[in-house]
């Protein structure tokens, strides 16, 4: 969608969530509604595989005019949401000898996948310096300067997105309620 011309708070605001909103809540294969195995803590999700909902309107675009500040700060605080939407490396490591019959005989790594995950909000990264291009105070904003800079934000999500949150749950060699503290009430 363009942003439109002349430029308007809504072009703004919808062609910011095809760029980055969009982007971020494509893929997830993780979250509170899918995890990638039963031990993983809930704890460590934020959302569901369905990822955020934009979080600003027009209205958040504040001034009859619209400025570039006000741009700057309203897009980058919004995009920086998104960066817990990321690859996370889930592990599953079985403690001990092994060597039973309980549900994981075998000890050491049983699982271990990267995937997008909408992580838990402490996972959240910093965008660093997004370059605004002619997006500054005192130049008149058009469609392409805009077009730039959003491209920039995008950019800058999806070099965090890209990056590998590492979750390493350990367990022991079976299901313990179950199988081996089941079994000593039995001896």
């Amino acid at each position: 969608m363009a942003i439109s011309d002349p430029v308007s708070k809504a072009g703004i605001v919808n062609r910011f969530e095809d760029l980055v909103t969009d982007v971020a809540n494509t893929g997830i294969v993780w979250g509170t509604d899918n995890k990638p195995f039963t031990e993983m803590p809930d704890g460590n999700y934020a959302g569901t595989t369905a990822g955020d909902s934009i979080n600003i309107t027009s209205a958040d675009i504040t001034g009859t005019v619209i400025t570039a500040s006000t741009i700057r700060t309203v897009l980058e605080t919004e995009a920086a949401l998104y960066t817990n939407i990321r690859q996370q490396q889930a592990i599953l490591f079985v403690e001990g000898a092994g060597g039973n019959t309980g549900s994981r005989p075998t000890p050491g790594t049983i699982f271990d996948q990267t995937q997008v995950a909408h992580l838990d909000t402490g996972n959240r990264a910093s965008l660093g310096a997004i370059s605004s291009g002619s997006v500054t105070t005192g130049n008149v904003i058009d469609d392409t300067n805009l077009e730039t800079y959003m491209g920039n934000i995008a950019t800058a999500y999806n070099t965090i997105r890209t990056t590998t949150i590492t979750d390493q749950v350990n367990v022991c060699h079976a299901s313990c309620h179950s199988s081996c503290h089941g079994s000593r009430g039995r001896r």
